[in-house]
């Protein structure tokens, strides 16, 4: 065991907390938790033991001769967005500590900062997502008018997921709500006659739904032998590909395609 030992295992143990729900909410997946944890808990000359749900997290601190001196667990209730920024800090953070030898303190002043490191602003996200549905479509062999109609349904849909986000609606339900949204804009340009085939754009328009860090967790997970948790987000995931299924269902039923 390295590092500068500290005589507060409880504030460690509330910190180690803390920056874990914060790793878990910004999308980390469960053997990079468990890394930047113990690296940090060795670091001030304790050994952490972690288990880790992907709601929920629970710590023990141990140290030689002394058995378990710390025992903690924190939950949140939904898994929000991913924030990579708070990953990457957090990250950098726990070999800081190791490497450069930082305080308590002033881990504790920047685990306290990381809720508040802002993602990409509103226009921004609606814009670059716009244009990655386009390219997309692009890619599918999509006209440049298909282009611009994958352009503005993939902005209307993100646009009603961010304002059901903010109401904190069910997940699953903002994910179909956002798909029915996004796939309505390409059949009212269908029923107006703006463009008579609109496949390429109505197959491209949800790709901003699809659960893709929920995925790639998952796959992880299930290879580095976190089987439940990587079987819980595969779950998850599958549930929203189905909401997307059910979305795009809705609007087909709606416009009569079916």
């Amino acid at each position: 065991m390295t590092g500068h030992t500290i005589e507060e295992p409880a504030r460690l143990g509330n910190l180690l907390l803390q920056a874990g729900i914060a790793l878990i909410k910004s999308g980390a997946g469960s053997s990079r938790v468990i890394t930047n944890l113990s690296r940090f808990a060795n670091a001030y000359g304790y050994e952490a033991n972690v288990d880790l749900g992907t709601r929920n997290i629970s710590i023990s601190l141990h140290q030689e001769n002394r058995g378990n001196i710390f025992s903690g667990s924190k939950s949140i209730a939904t898994l929000p967005g991913a924030n990579f920024k708070v990953v990457t800090v957090i990250s950098q953070l726990s070999w800081d500590v190791v490497e450069k030898k930082i305080s308590l303190e002033e881990s504790e002043k920047i685990i306290n900062q990381v809720f508040d490191i802002p993602t990409y602003k509103r226009p921004v996200i609606l814009l670059f997502t716009g244009i990655a549905g386009s390219a997309f479509c692009f890619t599918f062999g999509g006209n440049p008018l298909e282009m611009a109609i994958t352009f503005l349904a993939t902005v209307i849909g993100l646009f009603f997921k961010q304002e059901m986000v903010v109401k904190k609606y069910n997940p699953l339900m903002i994910t179909y709500g956002s798909a029915v949204v996004a796939a309505a804009v390409i059949g009212i340009c269908w029923k107006i006659g703006v463009e008579n085939d609109l496949d390429h754009a109505f197959a491209t328009s949800i790709l901003f739904l699809i659960p893709g860090v929920l995925l790639i967790n998952s796959i992880i997970d299930l290879i580095d032998g976190h089987i439940i948790n990587g079987v819980d987000r595969g779950i998850n995931a599958m549930l929203h590909a189905f909401s997307i299924a059910a979305g795009l269902a809705t609007v087909l039923y709606i416009f009569k395609v079916l």
